[in-house]
């Protein structure tokens, strides 16, 4: 292994104004896919064996650092690219079922459609420039054990796994909508070769799983060469495929204080776990949990100061 982190993540840092479904004030954080993997991952593993992997822009608006909240949380590496562009801002919008938009709030951006629409084309160019790619990635920290890739947009998976499969031990993808929706079962599976375990979650694979039975969806990833699969579905029992085996999970009960990074944060725990050890099955169960406990936070900062799991 490299002289870097035993799991390394790679994924965004964003700035969120979040609106809940219920009438209430919104509120902005710090967030983005990489700091609530890490806060999932920590539960588990020590995070001083934890590189996260990001870029940020111009006008960042907190006050701390990036790299002193992730030290405050014991991450043990960072790599962040500060990139020339403008940081991305973005409403987060709730509605009644769990499910969220998000819009644009940069200035240069507000004027454009909605999500979907190629009016938005602008906010996505803006987004693919603050996601890091495999380049972004010391060099030192290679050869690595473990690799989340969180969502990423336009071909960063596909051309991250093809740089990284030689690489690393392991590697993880959580999908984005964005490539996800467009593909059946065997289309996924030749875009994520190299992939050792796929994590959407159902609005992800919205397409697929509304045509088939979940379980059945699951079995056809399964088949298509993903070695280990996990599909999320909120609150329903999530089903997990590995090695031939198809099992239904229930997920943990939780008091939902912000439902921003469920999926990111179980997917960090995942991947923690199976570093560790664990079969993808219990690596389900024990990322599930951590996902329950995340979302009993209030933002990526409280998530990061979550006492780790024994």
């Amino acid at each position: 292994m490299g002289a870097g982190p035993d799991l390394i993540i790679v994924g965004q840092v964003t700035v969120d104004d979040i609106v809940p479904a219920e009438p209430a004030i919104w509120r902005r954080e710090i967030g983005g896919n990489a700091l609530y993997a890490a806060a999932g991952a920590r539960l588990w593993l020590d995070p001083a064996r934890i590189g996260v992997v990001t870029r940020t822009g111009q006008g960042y608006p907190f006050d701390l650092d990036l790299d002193l909240i992730l030290a405050d949380a014991g991450i043990g590496h960072a790599a962040i690219n500060r990139i020339a562009g403008e940081h991305v801002i973005e409403w987060l919008i709730y509605e009644d079922d769990g499910s969220r938009r998000s819009l644009p709030r940069n200035r240069a951006l507000r004027d454009v459609g909605a999500e979907g629409s190629s009016t938005l084309e602008p906010f996505y160019e803006m987004f693919l420039g603050m996601t890091p790619t495999a380049g972004d990635i010391p060099d030192d920290w290679l050869p690595a054990a473990a690799i989340h890739l969180c969502p990423q947009m336009g071909t960063r998976h596909p051309d991250s796994l093809a740089a990284l499969r030689e690489r690393a031990d392991w590697i993880s993808v959580d999908p984005s909508p964005h490539y996800s929706r467009k593909f059946d079962p065997a289309g996924l599976g030749r875009l994520l070769a190299g992939a050792s375990a796929f994590l959407p979650s159902a609005q992800e694979m919205r397409p697929i799983v509304a045509s088939m039975d979940p379980a059945a969806a699951v079995r056809a990833l399964h088949q298509a060469g993903l070695p280990e699969i996990v599909l999320k579905r909120g609150a329903d029992p999530m089903i997990v495929a590995a090695a031939g085996e198809v099992e239904t999970i229930p997920v943990a009960l939780a008091k939902v204080v912000d439902p921003t990074g469920a999926g990111d944060s179980f997917c960090g725990a995942y991947a923690a776990c199976r570093l560790l050890g664990f079969d993808p099955f219990e690596a389900a169960r024990r990322a599930a949990a951590s996902a329950a406990l995340v979302v009993g936070c209030s933002g990526a900062r409280e998530a990061l100061a979550l006492s780790r799991q024994r």
